[in-house]
């Protein structure tokens, strides 16, 4: 069973007007096409019983964090309570200091959403990355000719005694 959004007022300031609009996880998550995901794993669970799962955005946000970072499942869920940009990658409105689930929920989310699932995210991160190649232009190519290889050779202790003993033997 998918839990009903919480959308009442806060009177505690969000996320989004604390952070840095111009971090990267802040960007990225702006970028995503969260919705995507939300409609290809909706049918995955029970509509009418059970206990409420965690948000997909949270779920398949933690999983993007774990890759995009090489962290483990229990690295990435430590580090979402003390990182407020994690929270709102993950879709958050409000700082929070609890642990959004336990580390073995991302392997019964994976295990959900099989191969496919993961396939499907997969493709979503490609499509971000593509649009971000789209908007650098890469027609200029800058050349730092100060790194270049040059064709000099300097006088060493060792390249000046071969060129004496040669002299004196020719």
């Amino acid at each position: 069973m998918i839990k009903k959004p919480y959308n009442t007022p806060s009177l505690f300031s969000s996320l989004s007007d604390m952070l840095n609009q111009s971090h990267p996880l802040y960007k990225l998550a702006d970028k995503i096409d969260w919705a995507k995901f939300d409609t290809a794993f909706k049918p995955l669970y029970c509509q009418n019983n059970g206990r409420p799962a965690k948000p997909i955005r949270l779920m398949c946000g933690l999983l993007i964090l774990k890759h995009l970072r090489n962290l483990s499942d229990e690295s990435v869920v430590k580090q979402w309570s003390e990182n407020a940009y994690y929270q709102y990658f993950c879709g958050m409105q409000e700082f929070t200091h609890c642990a959004p689930c336990a580390s073995s929920e991302l392997v019964h989310f994976r295990n959900r959403i099989g191969a496919r699932g993961v396939e499907l995210i997969f493709q979503e991160s490609i499509r971000v990355n593509n649009e971000d190649d789209d908007e650098h232009h890469h027609d200029t190519a800058f050349i730092d000719s100060t790194v270049q290889e040059k064709n000099i050779t300097y006088p060493t202790d060792a390249k000046l005694h071969k060129k004496i003993v040669r002299k004196v033997l020719d």
